[in-house]
């Protein structure tokens, strides 16, 4: 089966591909008579736009790229959440990947993210990966590190876990607790530290 073009839209429509270009692009400065004629050709003949074509034109992405270590996990359940709350609003779309903790599948979604030119990364990393990372700010694309060390040059996004250990403790002393304990696997990773610091 044959793609259909915007050549095959306007031949259908009567118009110039300028014309089918404007519909998609700037609908406000073609007449409704016109608009209209082009719409309905579109929907006859199933036209879906190239958007890789049409980034590649333009130069940016309309992507972002979101990178996880779990996708299980809620904590990045909700950040992907956020993630494409804060896209929308700047009209964007997120791919997300999950890494599975795999330094391998961190590499090959940072390579595949900047294939695709997407406008930005956002990165739960495995830690190893510093050197891709670099290398692909150096290129243009920026990443943003999430939980972790940016480095001297880079950008990062973080849990305030000081605060957040010091509200629970709030909390449960609001309730008339006394003797609170902290449960923690690792105490020698930062986020457990800075939870017992706040608490």
């Amino acid at each position: 089966m044959r793609v259909v073009g915007m050549k095959d839209v306007a031949r259908r429509a009567g118009v110039s591909v300028g014309t089918v270009s404007n519909v998609l692009n700037r609908p406000d400065i073609v007449s409704p008579d016109r608009r209209e004629r082009v719409e309905a050709a579109i929907a006859e003949l199933g036209y879906v736009r190239n958007d890789a074509a049409r980034q590649l034109k333009l130069g940016r992405s309309s992507t972002v790229g979101a990178i996880v270590l779990d996708s299980g996990n809620p904590f990045y359940g909700q950040l992907v959440g956020g993630i494409e709350a804060a896209a929308e609003d700047s009209q964007l779309m997120v791919i997300a990947g999950s890494t599975g903790n795999r330094e391998q599948r961190e590499r090959l979604y940072l390579s595949l993210f900047e294939e695709q030119r997407v406008r930005g990364i956002l990165l739960a990393s495995t830690g190893g990966s510093a050197e891709t990372v670099e290398a692909i700010r150096g290129r243009g694309t920026p990443v943003v590190l999430v939980e972790s060390d940016p480095g001297e040059r880079g950008s990062s996004v973080s849990v305030d876990d000081i605060a957040g250990g010091e509200i629970a403790v709030q909390h449960l002393a609001g309730l008339g607790r006394r003797r609170i304990g902290v449960v923690a696997a690792r105490q020698d990773l930062r986020q457990v530290a800075d939870r017992l610091r706040g608490a």
